[in-house]
């Protein structure tokens, strides 16, 4: 594994801070160190804009600000608040980790990596964002944000394995700030970075919405939470979409148990 000088990590390190203490962004849920709250906002963060997770984080701890509240939740409910973040699946796996957390660890996230991954919704990105944001652990974790910086700062090549990032993140980290870097490293790379790196790709692509099964996916969501149900003739004519389409795309909200398809109608789970 590449090892990093003492003296660059230095430098790397007074350069992200001095950035970070003039120019951190004002953020919600930095003002908590709740572990419920962080961890509603990391997965409402997954895959979605700052700007669009704000307004809805913001109102799901209003109407749920524990995980008891949660867990009591309805899919309808969850649904509806959920509407315009996407990937609707994450808020059915949000209420079943408040329900699991509820009823088999007492209300309280556990605090060991290993076993956050094995609870709905929590892989090892988020397992250790969590850790990191609610209780300051020295942990890494490497999104494309953190990634890009990195590898811009350093000069590495965009080639480099993730294996290879997190034992240079891990030797980079201030080991007792380690909430302060991460944030400061995700402010870095969308306030300064932005027009520098275009040489230096995501680690994943995301589908382009419009035309797409997601937005025929979407659009069914929004639709059965504000009535008892929709047809496919409807939902095909509403988005003029093909049949065949709006079938594919109900039968991968059937396999992910938000709707059923009974006669031609859909309606919530």
């Amino acid at each position: 594994m590449k090892k990093i000088p003492p003296h660059t990590i230095r430098s790397f390190r007074k350069k992200i801070f001095r950035f970070y203490a003039l120019h951190k962004r004002d953020l919600p849920f930095r003002k908590t160190t709740d572990p419920y709250r962080i961890t509603v906002s990391e997965i409402m963060l997954q895959q979605t804009q700052v700007d669009r997770v704000v307004p809805k984080y913001l109102a799901w701890i209003k109407r749920w600000p524990t995980w008891q509240k949660l867990a009591g939740a309805t899919n309808r409910d969850l649904l509806t608040m959920w509407s315009g973040l996407g990937y609707n699946r994450r808020a059915l796996m949000l209420h079943r980790l408040a329900q699991t957390i509820v009823t088999e660890y007492r209300s309280k996230l556990p605090e060991d990596p290993e076993m956050l991954k094995t609870l709905p919704g929590i892989g090892p990105y988020t397992s250790n964002a969590i850790l990191i944001f609610a209780y300051n652990k020295p942990l890494v974790t490497i999104d494309t944000n953190i990634r890009r910086v990195i590898l811009h700062e350093l000069n590495l090549p965009t080639s480099t394995s993730v294996e290879e990032l997190l034992d240079i993140a891990f030797q980079l980290l201030p080991k007792k700030r380690s909430r302060d870097w991460h944030n400061a490293l995700m402010d870095y790379s969308r306030l300064v970075l932005p027009n520098r790196i275009e040489r230096i790709p995501a680690l994943s692509k995301q589908s382009k919405f419009e035309g797409s099964l997601r937005q025929i996916r979407g659009e069914i969501i929004r639709q059965v939470t504000k009535k008892p149900f929709v047809t496919l003739e409807y939902v095909s004519r509403l988005l003029n979409r093909s049949m065949a389409d709006v079938v594919k795309a109900v039968e991968g909200l059937e396999k992910e148990k938000l709707v059923t398809l009974k006669r031609s109608r859909i309606q919530l789970t």
